[in-house]
């Protein structure tokens, strides 16, 4: 941002395809709605049931999570997955996008052990507080760093602790309830918990005595808290010692748990190197005090691993000793190093929780660079084909990687390597990356056309190499054949159980639509309600209406459809009322700025006439100045415009952008500070949408416009074909939307300069500036409407509610 103090997806369908395309980058698209983005990168997510992704990957992936890459990139080089492999990467797919959230699952098992906890001590002791103010929920407590996991332990615990004791304490309420001489014993062991759970605290309490004539159940619990209580205080040497006291107690039905516990406890003896030094200089080797250190670790590992991986009875922890063992043996080696022997065990699936426990490994390692950079050895110069491709794939230009951001080195990379190997892999990152040739004679891509078209019928990657193909005949205009080839997938078995990919196939016809009425059914299509992987269960398959524009449908409006034909679309009864009325407002702010009045008019008396949504809040008009509008003379252009100023400078309306906002690149009004009787000069907001690219489109860069993008559908009327075309020349010229509404402002101060809107509008448009897109034009612009705004109207409080001019950020 800058501040003075003085003045104070590509081609329609094909681009929302590419990002739904195997190595694309917004899957999301291509069933409706929009996904938040990832706290360390952008990441879209299959719809599809985990398990329906790693048994039939028709072309679907997430841009975060490392693991679908690599099952991709299995199954493009031929690996079957077993029963047992379905369920092991299905268990660590499901896992792994909860990691970042770990903190609020903590928090629930940590609410949940509570309430066992405290229902428990009401029947065991009713006169003990309930109250314990020392034992905070674990996100208030100082958090541990966890090298091994790349992230922060929620301070000691973990939720399967709390978990686990609230079932102990259930089983134990159990053998109260049958026996009232046990419930001294149960209420021993419950203070004992407490003493556990304590530990971490800054006073930890001091566990009781045990009673002299404890029970022999109540002993073996005993001795379990106690090797806990060391564990999570840090005595590692001496919990490790009670652990396997108890694991060779054969009488104790703890001593499986204690076995695996020493796993837990040899990897809190090994932290490793903290995560800032996860870079190193490429080539640099082990030091020889490492190698021996990791050695020896290997051998501790090899003690204690295998053993528990034999216990049928530990089955269900078999993955976490999997990547706990994974996770030592690469505990000492730098950061290259153990990427290529992850890579290296990860050339085949081999025994499927291994292969998992190897996954996440691999994917903490991409995550690690992302998060603190200095990772030259990720890249083109790991020496490793499965990293090198997933680097190419996902773009890695992290920071140190010593690659441009966007080079063509993922271009050049994915072309050789498969010109070099003729690999499935290769061609499919390389028929996503390399671009599309003018010609149709091209030789490369000629070749890459007949690789794609010779994809086997039944392989997993048929539909995505059908996607690219059609994506890439598209870019070259070749409508008629992208037709046929599309229209040949909707009953591929691929998608057969997959609603985002039968969506997709129709965002693919779309753009070719023969009629007015087969676009609208291909574009309002129910959104699919993806599998939210930070929620602990699913949610409904779908929703009963379009509730969302996918990005095809979003460039169609913008670029190829008349007004006329949004109206008309509005009416269909399929739409979302919400998604009907936001159709609606954006026609009128379209319209307004273009001067077409009268197909404003008809936007706002449909707006009026559409029936209030459900649940929707008592209060202040939303629509109140398009209500007015319907009564505005169609050839009175100075009150249209002045009504679109009122628009944007109130505090009550929200004023949509005349485009309709794709999914990135549109921010709602950052300036709604509130609204209400507190409204002031000195508490300027706004309700609008930020406009930054002419017609809602990328102007420069691998998502431009094309020629295609505003070729206007043969199946319309020629009096609407011309309309649009004057439309869009119009909208061409039409600036961001700082700059358009400061123009607006000094125009109405032109005719008007004693209208009260005029500095309203003046503060409010300098100040949009400041969260507007980078652009000089901006500044100037800012700068030019607080001078007017100062010299004309010193004395206004929104002069003096506006200090400063903007620069954009």
């Amino acid at each position: 941002m800058t501040l003075s103090t003085t003045g104070g997806r590509r081609l329609l369908a094909a681009a929302a395809m590419a990002a739904a395309t195997l190595l694309g980058s917004a899957a999301a698209h291509a069933s409706g709605g929009y996904d938040a983005e990832d706290l360390f990168f952008a990441s879209t997510r299959p719809d599809q049931p985990v398990r329906e992704f790693v048994e039939r990957p028709a072309g679907y992936y997430t841009g975060y999570l490392v693991p679908y890459h690599v099952l991709w990139y299995w199954r493009l080089r031929g690996q079957s997955f077993s029963p047992d492999a379905v369920r092991a990467f299905t268990d660590l797919l499901e896992k792994l996008p909860r990691e970042d959230n770990g903190m609020a699952e903590t928090d629930d098992a940590w609410i949940e052990w509570r309430k066992a906890r405290d229902d428990a001590m009401a029947k065991l002791d009713p006169a003990s507080p309930r109250d314990r103010p020392n034992m905070p929920p674990p996100s208030q407590r100082p958090p541990n760093w966890n090298t091994g996991t790349l992230q922060a332990d929620p301070n000691c615990f973990y939720g399967d602790a709390f978990r686990s004791a609230a079932k102990t304490l259930s089983q134990r309420m159990t053998r109260a309830a049958g026996d009232k001489s046990a419930a001294p014993f149960v209420l021993h062991w419950l203070k004992t918990q407490d003493a556990v759970f304590d530990t971490c605290n800054k006073e930890p309490g001091a566990a009781p005595e045990l009673p002299a004539a404890a029970p022999a159940w109540l002993q073996a619990d005993h001795a379990y808290q106690l090797a806990a209580r060391q564990f999570y205080a840090g005595e590692l040497d001496d919990a490790d010692e009670a652990f396997a006291a108890i694991a060779a107690d054969k009488a104790s039905p703890w001593r499986d748990l204690a076995a695996y516990m020493r796993l837990r406890v040899l990897a809190r003896q090994n932290p490793g190197d903290a995560p800032s030094d996860s870079g190193g200089a490429e080539g640099s080797k082990e030091s020889a005090e490492a190698l021996k250190k990791q050695a020896e670790l290997d051998k501790q590992v090899d003690a204690i691993a295998p053993p528990l991986l034999k216990n049928p009875r530990l089955k269900a922890l078999h993955p976490s000793v999997h990547r706990l063992a994974e996770a030592l043996r690469i505990r000492y080696l730098l950061p290259a190093t153990r990427m290529q022997r992850l890579a290296d065990g990860l050339r085949t699936i081999g025994q499927p929780d291994a292969a998992a426990a190897k996954l996440l490994l691999l994917n903490h390692e991409f995550r690690a660079c992302g998060f603190f950079g200095g990772c030259s050895y990720i890249g083109p110069a790991q020496t490793s084909d499965l990293v090198q491709w997933l680097s190419t794939v996902r773009g890695f230009d992290g920071p140190g990687s010593g690659l441009e951001p966007n080079g063509k080195w993922r271009e050049t990379l994915s072309w050789s390597r498969y010109q070099r190997t003729h690999d499935l892999a290769w061609l499919m990152a390389g028929a996503s990356l390399v671009p599309v040739a003018a010609a149709n004679d091209d030789k490369r891509e000629a070749e890459l056309q007949a690789a794609l078209a010779a994809v086997p019928e039944d392989h997993p990657a048929r539909f995505a190499a059908t996607q690219l193909r059609a994506q890439r005949m598209f870019a070259q205009g070749r409508y008629k054949e992208v037709r046929e080839l599309v229209a040949s997938t909707a009953d591929s078995p691929l998608i057969a159980h997959s609603l985002s990919g039968q969506n997709l196939v129709k965002a693919l016809l779309l753009p070719t639509a023969a009629s007015e009425e087969e676009w609208r059914r291909l574009a309002i299509r129910p959104v699919v309600a993806r599998r939210d992987p930070e929620a602990m269960e699913a949610k409904p398959s779908a929703v009963p209406l379009a509730s969302a524009f996918d990005e095809d449908v979003v460039r169609f409006l913008n670029t190829r459809a008349p007004l006329a034909m949004w109206l008309r679309l509005a009416a269909e009864p399929a739409m979302a009322p919400a998604l009907r009325d936001s159709l609606l407002e954006t026609a009128w702010t379209r319209a307004v700025v273009a001067g077409d009045y009268a197909t404003a008019r008809r936007a706002a008396q449909m707006r009026i006439a559409s029936p209030p949504q459900a649940g929707t809040a008592k209060g202040a008009d939303t629509i109140a100045g398009i209500r007015r509008s319907a009564a505005l003379p169609e050839t009175d252009g100075a009150a249209w415009r002045h009504l679109l100023l009122e628009r944007m400078a109130s505090t009550t309306e929200v004023l949509q952008p005349p485009h309709w906002p794709a999914a990135e690149g549109i921010r709602p009004t950052p300036l709604k500070l509130g609204v209400g009787a507190g409204y002031s000069e000195r508490n300027t907001v706004g309700s609008y949408g930020k406009w930054c690219r002419p017609l809602g489109v990328p102007t420069s860069g691998p998502q431009a416009a094309t020629a295609a993008d505003f070729e206007i559908p043969a199946f319309l009327p020629q009096e609407e074909r011309g309309r649009q075309a004057a439309l869009v020349e119009k909208l061409r010229t039409v600036p961001q939307d700082s700059i358009y509404f400061t123009q607006e402002s000094l125009a109405l101060m032109q005719r008007a300069r004693t209208d009260p809107l005029v500095p309203q509008a003046l503060s409010v448009a300098v100040k949009m500036a400041r969260y507007t897109c980078q652009d000089k034009a901006a500044g100037d612009w800012s700068r030019k409407g607080l001078q007017a705004l100062r010299t004309n109207y010193p004395n206004s409080p929104w002069t003096a509610a506006t200090p400063y001019w903007y620069g954009g950020r």
